[in-house]
């Protein structure tokens, strides 16, 4: 997502994450086995998607994904924080379980976070009058804590209503109607619907390590 919306020029090698990694890339990429990981020459090499996603959003200022109003870099960086923090424990265990007892039970668990995520969202720090309005984070620009969100909230959700063959409905969630709208502008944004794989992808790789 960070590759396409800052146009940087880059070579894309596919690792398969059912297998253990291939010898050279931990010998010669990351010795920890994590994907993805970036390359920047003969010496520099960056773990971690968030970190990847940062540099590149800092290499490439005009594609204007990092607020410059210093409260919204901080607003930011808590809303991502607080994604990681409580909503992406209860979506893998919602989409690693093949219990469907527990898969309802950690949806639920889903909505109750879901609603402090919506509270977030309505109160996001944007500028009167500068592309307020607009269905992302702060307004009409789409920004960092939409790119660090959108690949998260894109699969894991399509995994969640996967086990239990039901969609997450902003009709069954009224209280939850910004977070949906926001959730529509990430997953239909061109950059993050060409990233994401296909449900049935998705869902045959999350089985192999379903419990």
């Amino acid at each position: 997502i960070a590759f396409a919306e800052t146009k940087a020029e880059h070579e894309v090698i596919l690792i398969d994450l059912s297998v253990p990694r291939p010898e050279w890339y931990l010998k010669d990429i990351n010795p920890y086995g994590q994907v993805p990981s970036l390359k920047i020459n003969d010496k520099d090499i960056l773990f971690e998607s968030l970190v990847i996603a940062e540099y590149l959003a800092e290499l490439y200022p005009e594609a204007g994904l990092i607020p410059s109003d210093p409260l919204q870099r901080a607003k930011s960086r808590y809303l991502i924080q607080h994604w990681a923090n409580h909503i992406q424990p209860v979506q893998n265990k919602a989409a690693y379980t093949l219990n469907n007892s527990e898969a309802s039970k950690y949806r639920e668990e889903l909505i109750v976070e879901l609603e402090k995520v919506n509270d977030l969202l309505l109160k996001a720090p944007r500028t009167p009058g500068v592309n307020a309005e607009g269905p992302y984070y702060l307004g009409e620009k789409f920004t960092w804590a939409d790119l660090a969100i959108a690949p998260f909230l894109s699969r894991a959700f399509l995994l969640t209503e996967f086990n239990e063959n039901k969609e997450i409905t902003a009709e069954q969630y009224p209280q939850l109607k910004r977070f949906f709208e926001w959730k529509a502008a990430l997953v239909n944004r061109p950059s993050v619907k060409n990233s994401t794989p296909e449900q049935k992808v998705l869902v045959a790789h999350t089985r192999k390590f379903a419990k």
